[in-house]
């Protein structure tokens, strides 16, 4: 309370200071538990009585410890003590302070839960991004089919697990804490490269190769861009050569048959749907549109019977002993008629084999049957009949669905697959005329909800799905999974039908990776004048294939595709980065196989690949092979800047002028030193040096001519103007550029004394020592030297001079 006394009331400056300090004092109290004026005095009684002083020390406590209490004497502390000028201000009363606690760190066994979490409903916070991401995880997609994720591992470990101590060192530091195996930690991070299905095709790389080939041979290299395009040639070729392969493919047996049989179907489908057809090519003359409709209708239901004989040699195999009906009903679902008749006779059921018969006849019959059935159902006597032959019965009357007189009901589509109940209603259903579209509309009805009825038949599943019990969700029938085949019929009936469901992987495939009967597909349509596709779904498409060719090492065909891309821009970007990525610098056949490939079938300019293996000689650190590379893709710049910092100063030390020679004469063309920066004061001087020295040793061989000797000695005194010039940047640069002014300094007196020969007869060898230093002088002095060489220079020169005053004289 004393310090008050310090503050002068009549001065408005002291008062604000005062309050001013008052607050810092205040600021101060509330930040540190101990008093900021007494942290020297707590500090030196701790040290110097050997025990601490406890929290609650008040501040007459702290003031009345001594030194003395040890035993000894009084001794003077080490450090000052507070100042004289802090008792001036007001010092409050301090408040008991807060005893010390001490926290440690303690690791957290596992994932906090969220409840538990501080990020707790605070996802919303948008300002904090830490927050609003919260435990989400980027799934990084690299190429090669590099997968970086947070999840389960999907592949399997290959190769034997590293040992712990592979990689343990020994030195003076402790020994670090190994680490828990990855997978005890909750944390987990998986980088692994994947593959269809978990393993791996190499064996299988005919099923990519083979179709790739025959879409080569049906495309056509527009030149028009800097990048070639690639465009399918219009028509149904393509598509009769796709199937011929699939049916060869499926008849042989292969680890992937089940993929190779379902490609057959789909190109066979094509080729029923827009093939050229033998019965349409008999006609001389343009066929009618009811001819073709007709044919194709017969085309296509040649199409349902074989892809469901399969299935029906099956059922038939094993029902035709125990239960004859069924075995017929399976020869009717695949409208084997004669055989279904052949059967009911061999089993003594001569009726049904006569009513059977009657198939392919009119409506009459059908309508007939519908009465005979409407009749035991009046009389209940359809009670009485067993439920197969009711079956064959309700199929004959062209009923999918009968209502029995029991409350129970005969549905003949039951345990069907899709294709043979379009069948059912394209053959038993509809007239014998009606057309494709009418029979699918009435497939479509009968397994989507509607007000009319209830569904009757299944959905039109892939054959991965076929039998798991997956059924479309109400009001999602639009993206539900349906098979590639039913999108092709809808796209026949509908040109305008959405290409992207057909064209989605999962339609085919269960691997929604697998990209290439959807590639191929496309190309196909493309080819039929179907692009109603966005830009975006075609970029998709081609990148992923061309992805998962890179996969499988078919990287160069992994261009081919990507030169499908429409738009320019997008398609020389991706191709030279795909180049980038896998042009290697090693000269095998393999790799020249592949730049022949991509270089005369593709017309990729080799310029791009060029470049790509530059990059990669960068990468590596490989100079020269850098600047081979940036030669021949014509950067005639950045190979000059290279070969100037990295090659030239080598060159020269060590005299391999042939070699800086091969890289400098493609740049001194006209239309190339044009584009070089810094030509005439970087490589064009290395290149006359070059030629001067070769010019020397070829004159001291041959008789030389004094026009040779004129030009000879043009050249280098020119170089003697030019050589300072030359850009060091290093000590080896200025030792080249030494070697180069000792070496033009030893020419310039070769070539004077050739041009002043002695005047003396009997001395007839011409000696450089004896060169008029007139012409010798001016040029050796521009020469940039280190000291030893211009004092050696300087030693010749003032010797010349002496002489010459000696015969002067």
């Amino acid at each position: 309370g004393s310090g008050e006394q310090g503050i002068t009331p009549n001065s408005s400056s002291s008062s604000s200071c005062a309050s001013r300090v008052f607050g810092v004092a205040s600021l101060k109290r509330d930040l540190f538990p101990f008093p900021a004026l007494l942290a020297g005095g707590l500090l030196q009684s701790r040290l110097l009585s050997g025990s601490f002083l406890l929290p609650t020390a008040s501040l007459q406590d702290g003031r009345s410890l001594r030194p003395s209490s040890l035993g000894g004497g009084p001794s003077v502390p080490p450090w000052p003590t507070l100042s004289p000028l802090v008792p001036a201000f007001t010092v409050p009363s301090s408040a008991p302070d807060i005893p010390l606690k001490v926290v440690g760190v303690r690791r957290q066994p596992g994932l906090v839960p969220l409840e538990k979490s501080v990020a707790y409903r605070k996802g919303e916070l948008l300002m904090d991004m830490g927050l609003f991401m919260g435990r989400s995880f980027r799934v990084g997609w690299a190429p090669n089919w590099t997968l970086v994720h947070s999840g389960e591992r999907l592949s399997r470990l290959s190769g034997p697990a590293e040992s712990p101590d592979a990689s343990m060192e020994y030195g003076f530091l402790p020994a670090p804490i190994a680490p828990k195996p990855l997978s005890e930690s909750p944390f987990k991070v998986h980088m692994e490269k994947l593959s269809l299905e978990g393993k791996a095709t190499d064996g299988d790389q005919s099923l990519y190769l083979i179709p790739l080939e025959i879409k080569l041979k049906h495309s056509t290299v527009h030149m028009d861009e800097p990048c070639p395009l690639l465009a399918p040639n219009p028509g149904v070729t393509a598509i009769h050569e796709y199937a011929a392969w699939a049916r060869e493919a499926s008849g042989d047996p292969e680890e992937r048959e089940a993929v190779i049989k379902h490609w057959c179907l789909v190109w066979t489908l094509c080729e029923a749907l827009w093939g050229h057809l033998k019965e349409l090519e008999a006609h001389l003359e343009e066929p009618s549109k009811y001819i073709v409709a007709r044919e194709r209708r017969k085309a296509f239901s040649e199409w349902l019977s074989q892809a469901a004989s399969k299935r029906i040699e099956d059922e038939v195999s094993l029902s035709q002993h125990d239960s004859p009906a069924e075995a017929v009903f399976s020869y009717l679902t695949g409208k084997r008629i004669s055989e279904a008749c052949g059967l009911a006779q061999q089993s003594g059921d001569h009726r049904l084999a006569l009513l059977l018969s009657q198939l392919v006849g009119s409506q009459e019959v059908r309508e007939l049957m519908a009465m005979q059935l409407a009749d035991w159902y009046q009389l209940q006597a359809d009670s009485f009949i067993q439920e197969e032959r009711l079956r064959i019965f309700a199929l004959l009357a062209g009923k999918p669905v009968w209502h029995l007189s029991e409350k129970r009901s005969i549905n003949v589509c039951a345990q069907l697959d899709w294709k043979r109940t379009v069948g059912i209603h394209l053959w038993y259903l509809l007239p014998s005329t009606a057309p494709l579209s009418q029979a699918l509309s009435m497939y479509e009805a009968a397994f989507q909800d509607s007000l009319a009825g209830e569904t009757y038949a299944c959905s039109p599943l892939p054959p991965y799905l076929e039998g798991s019990g997956c059924v479309a969700e109400e009001g999602d029938t639009q993206r539900s999974v349906q098979d590639v085949c039913f999108h092709l019929l809808k796209l026949y009936s509908d040109r305008c039908y959405d290409l992207h469901q057909l064209l989605d992987p999962r339609s085919i495939t269960a691997d929604p990776l697998d990209y290439c009967l959807s590639w191929h597909l496309w190309e196909v349509l493309r080819a039929l004048n179907y692009t109603h596709l966005s830009e975006q779904c075609q970029g998709v498409l081609n990148a992923s294939y061309a992805a998962q060719l890179e996969r499988e090492g078919l990287w160069e065909w992994a261009v081919f595709v990507l030169l499908h891309t429409p738009n320019a821009h997008i398609r020389e970007r991706a191709v030279r980065e795909l180049l980038s990525r896998h042009c290697t610098l090693s000269e095998t056949p393999d790799s020249w196989a592949k730049e022949a490939f991509l270089m005369e079938r593709l017309c990729v300019p080799p310029e791009w690949i060029y470049e790509a293996k530059a990059v990669r000689a960068r990468m590596q650190g490989d100079k020269h092979k850098e600047a081979l590379y940036l030669a021949r893709a014509g950067h005639w710049n950045q190979c000059h800047k290279l070969v100037v910092r990295h090659l030239a100063a080598d060159a020269i030390i060590n005299e391999k002028y042939t070699y800086l020679k091969g890289f400098l004469e493609d740049m001194a063309t006209l239309e190339h030193s044009l584009l070089i920066q810094d030509w005439e004061t970087a490589g064009s001087v290395f290149l006359d040096y070059i030629r001067v020295v070769e010019m020397l040793s070829r004159i001291q061989q041959l008789d030389c001519s004094g026009y040779e000797l004129e030009d000879l000695h043009t050249k280098v005194t020119s170089l003697c103007n030019r050589i300072d010039q030359v850009p060091c940047r290093s000590a080896k640069d200025r030792l080249a550029q030494s070697e180069m002014a000792k070496s033009i300094a030893n020419i310039l007196r070769v070539v004077l004394s050739l041009q002043h020969p002695p005047d003396s007869v009997s001395d007839s060898t011409p000696d450089v020592q004896r060169v008029p230093l007139r012409l010798l002088a001016p040029h050796i002095g521009r020469l940039p030297m280190p000291e030893d060489y211009a004092l050696e220079e300087l030693r010749s020169l003032t010797q010349s001079y002496l002489r010459e005053l000696t015969v002067i004289q």
